[in-house]
């Protein structure tokens, strides 16, 4: 239940306060930990930085001026990979920042970062990958920055995401029959 409050609160701040930002900054958005994410470890719970993330995500395109765009074209993010790091655990009633960083792209992905903060520590951090469609077909990424309003060049690849890449398709052939 905590989750739907959160978005109805994501969405009254966006109306309040329409922050707008870059297609390449990263967007820094306050959260804290509620007894309702919290695990029998008493920290927040593992399925919840994956919920806080999509949240973050959808803020972020928001900000990016992009939701009615995207609506009115009916490109539709797709969610294609994401990975956990879990580093330090998030008490009760912590407050914490969820930093989401588009790191690069390519033709079919973006490529993104986001990491949960407090001042001075790192708690848990993401990478993921994402795609547009539109019904069955493919939105390239170029033609989504250009929709924000980015105009410079694909940031260079971070060599982790390379790494990561590889490790993606070794997955996705083990998996395949």
């Amino acid at each position: 239940m905590n989750l739907y409050f959160r978005l109805l609160w994501m969405l009254a701040r966006l109306w309040l306060r329409p922050l707008a930002v870059s297609l390449t900054e990263p967007f820094r958005r306050p959260f804290r930990v509620l007894p309702s994410d919290c695990d029998v470890n008493f920290h927040l719970t593992n399925s919840r930085y994956f919920a806080l993330i999509d949240l973050a995500r959808i803020e972020q395109l928001a900000r990016l001026k992009l939701l009615r765009p995207l609506i009115a074209k009916r490109w539709q993010p797709m969610l294609s990979a994401t990975e956990m790091t879990f580093i330090r655990p998030l008490p009760p009633l912590r407050r914490f920042d969820l930093v989401t960083r588009i790191l690069t792209w390519d033709d079919k992905y973006f490529y993104f970062e986001q990491r949960f903060e407090t001042p001075g520590t790192l708690h848990a951090v993401s990478l993921g990958r994402a795609t547009f469609v539109c019904g069955r077909e493919l939105v390239p990424p170029s033609e989504v920055a250009a929709l924000a309003g980015y105009e410079g060049p694909v940031p260079d690849d971070p060599a982790l995401l390379e790494t990561w890449r590889l490790l993606l398709q070794q997955k996705k052939d083990f998996f395949s029959p």
